[in-house]
């Protein structure tokens, strides 16, 4: 069956094609009565409309704002790039992007970053924030205020979002510790975890997952109290070669970011037993610490996809549309030394 066009509309409510032109976007000077036809002839035929051709004849466009953290981690980059391809291939739709950034973890200047944000000329804003009281209300202002919002990568409480767009983080820290456990000959003594920031919800659900299986499916193993690199690649460093002197590790997980800093500790380390290493994202230190054996596992979330998937749900909320929470699902990749290219 043909889909029902603006013809069939005019023809069921008995009115002029420009009579529904008028009354669909919402132009006036149109009788009462006859905009009342127009929306009962559009139930009864179910014409959808398209609603980029409309927002061409009003002459708007789409306004999107991505705030991302701040100090262009190798991840961070990866983002901006896709959000650099998606902008240029949606050019023609009309689609405007303003990629924003906030000192990373700090969320004084998050919420600084968020009041920047202007909801007379905003649809939607894509954010990477911390899972905090104070940036949480300020994401409630903003969606009061007729701003779509979209969690990027790290959720935030459902108050401050529409939608969340990324991979399921508790499952990817189950991921980490089922790997890093089934790596070890035995399973038995200290394993170090570094974090960016547990005020990220990404890590702190990543933590949850790793440390439910590691206490159900390998007790030998004790993880360490938490440190927090805040994705500084010298910090995640000086972490990890400290606790490689003092003590034996079996394994280090490294939740966040500044994993290049990791890779030096791991080539400096002055020892014969290297502790099972698993870590997110394959950035390009992550590549080169596969191939050289120094790291055992990545779990990576293509952020390409996720640029791609969060822009599509932007549009459809920019045009008034819902998004099911499935729809933000991105999948999660595992990248060993014999399948890193």
């Amino acid at each position: 069956m043909d889909r029902p066009t603006i013809h069939d509309v005019a023809r069921e409510a008995r009115v002029s094609l420009a009579t529904v032109d008028r009354v669909l976007n919402e132009r006036g000077g149109v009788a009462a009565k006859s905009i009342e036809k127009v929306h009962q002839a559009v139930k009864i035929t179910g014409y959808v409309r398209d609603q980029f051709a409309a927002n061409l004849s009003r002459g708007r466009g789409y306004q999107f704002v991505f705030l991302l953290p701040a100090g262009q981690s190798s991840f961070v980059r990866s983002l901006i790039a896709a959000i650099d391809q998606e902008s240029s291939r949606h050019r023609k739709d009309r689609i405007n992007i303003d990629v924003r950034s906030s000192k990373t973890f700090d969320p004084a200047a998050q919420v600084a970053a968020l009041r920047r944000i202007d909801p007379e000329t905003t649809d939607c804003a894509a954010v990477m924030v911390s899972d905090v009281p104070e940036v949480r209300r300020e994401l409630t202002k903003l969606r009061d205020a007729g701003v779509r919002i979209l969690s990027l990568v790290s959720d935030v409480a459902p108050s401050g979002r529409d939608i969340y767009v990324g991979a399921d983080n508790e499952v990817a820290g189950r991921m980490a510790g089922s790997f890093m456990g089934r790596f070890m000959r035995n399973p038995v003594g200290p394993v170090l975890v570094i974090a960016g920031s547990l005020a990220a919800r990404d890590h702190a659900q990543r933590l949850l997952g790793f440390r439910q299986v590691i206490a159900s499916d390998f007790p030998g193993l004790t993880v360490l109290p938490v440190t927090e690199g805040f994705d500084d690649a010298s910090r995640v460093a000086a972490i990890a070669q400290q606790a490689m002197t003092d003590a034996p590790l079996m394994g280090i997980y490294a939740i966040g970011a500044g994993n290049a800093g990791l890779l030096r500790a791991m080539r400096d380390v002055n020892s014969a037993f290297r502790p099972v290493t698993v870590l997110h994202e394959l950035t390009d230190s992550a590549r080169q610490g596969l191939r050289s054996d120094l790291f055992d596992l990545v779990i990576d979330q293509d952020p390409a996809r996720a640029v791609t998937r969060a822009m599509s749900i932007m549009r459809d909320l920019a045009d008034g549309g819902t998004a099911d929470a499935g729809r933000g699902d991105i999948p999660l990749n595992i990248f060993i030394k014999e399948n890193v290219q």
